[in-house]
């Protein structure tokens, strides 16, 4: 199944739907937000209601807000690990157990959305195609080989990451969770009918140009490793996001560094999720 969140072209409210071919199933009335529906379990977005045309409509992220912030596992791919040790002048270290960090809910955009670029905190604002995960079932101390059993779908997200932010300290949140930077969707396709990770291709774009691509398959730390680790303490409940890390490809690997500038469109994509695409704008200086 192929759900999203919608704004109801009649009502201007916000919706939430299955795509069913060229339409959307309108399953608002019975759920009334995607985590009513994650909570519900896949199989209640089998539902009917009314039918919108899917071309027009303008989608939301999936989850328009999270309850809490999104959880993020960084370093999860080896050639992101050897191109950010190359980049950065430092030894390759393959990490033992997941690194994690979150953004913020103000972070989380739709498809479509603007990605706000303020020049006076950044000017190396750079892009990471990651897979998400989304929990169905809660759970904590969950075992690794359980952990399929609490996946509810995936999504789509792209890390931007203000690197001269995220940098000059220790700690990845303040350069990662800055508003606009964590676009989210097109769609959460249900577990059921996502093909295996090792045929799930990730590809970044910027102005259609390919910058990453990386089979989904080669992550340090797949899913089910990611949700056990984190779930060690933290409960983990419905509707929670879990973003997977991002292949190697990013602009400050590049040589020289390449960063993002306003009219910039960056687009991620995934085999079985689709195309999330969003554009830089500068933000013009206001009062603090």
């Amino acid at each position: 199944m192929r759900l999203v969140s919608f704004v109801h072209p009649a009502t201007g409210a916000a919706g939430v739907g299955s795509v069913e071919g060229d339409h959307i199933v309108d399953l608002t009335a019975e759920f009334g937000s995607m985590p009513d529906l994650i909570a519900a379990g896949p199989g209640a977005a089998g539902k009917t209601g009314p039918v919108l045309p899917a071309a027009g409509t303008e989608l939301l992220a999936p989850i328009p807000r999270p309850a809490k912030n999104v959880f993020c596992v960084g370093l999860n791919f080896r050639s992101h690990v050897e191109q950010n040790a190359m980049a950065l002048g430092q030894p390759i270290e393959i990490p033992d157990v997941p690194l994690f960090f979150t953004k913020p809910p103000t972070a989380v955009v739709g498809p479509g959305a603007q990605i706000r670029l303020d020049g006076r905190l950044t000017n190396k604002l750079d892009w990471e195609v990651e897979l998400a995960v989304v929990i169905g079932r809660g759970g904590t101390w969950i075992r690794e080989e359980d952990a399929a059993d609490h996946i509810f779908g995936y999504t789509l997200l792209n890390d931007v990451s203000a690197r001269d932010l995220q940098w000059r300290t220790s700690q990845f949140f303040y350069g990662k969770g800055q508003d606009t930077y964590c676009p989210l969707g097109p769609a959460i396709v249900t577990a059921d009918e996502m093909p295996p990770l090792a045929e799930v291709e990730l590809e970044l774009y910027v102005n259609g140009v390919v910058k990453q691509r990386e089979s989904a398959g080669n992550m340090l730390f797949p899913p089910t490793a990611a949700i056990s680790e984190l779930s060690k303490g933290i409960t983990l409940e419905p509707g929670d996001v879990i973003s997977l890390g991002t292949p190697g490809g990013c602009g400050y690997q590049m040589v020289p560094a390449q960063f993002l500038v306003p009219g910039d469109v960056v687009e991620c994509r995934a085999t079985g999720i689709g195309s999330l695409a969003n554009a830089v704008v500068a933000v013009s200086a206001g009062v603090w």
